[in-house]
């Protein structure tokens, strides 16, 4: 996929943090987020997202950053 295809996913993620963002604390909408993105999303969208090596700046917020961290872990708990 390209890296128009992973700016316009960051956006994404960015916007349903931002909509969710009155829900809770911070790590609660993370883990909203989360949820949302691996009810809804394609795999190949969360394969995208949540291959980009960890420390580097996407333009995640901090809650898009801990939602694909959570992402990650639930994706990895379904392949155990």
């Amino acid at each position: 996929m390209s890296e128009s295809k992973l700016q316009r996913l960051v956006s994404q993620v960015n916007q349903i943090a931002l909509n969710m963002s009155a829900n809770g604390s911070e790590e609660m909408v993370a883990d909203q987020v989360a949820q949302h993105l691996e009810k809804f999303w394609a795999p190949p969208m969360k394969a995208l997202i949540t291959e980009q090596p960890v420390g580097v700046d996407i333009g995640l917020t901090a809650i898009g950053q801990m939602a694909v961290g959570s992402l990650l872990k639930i994706l990895k708990a379904k392949q155990s």
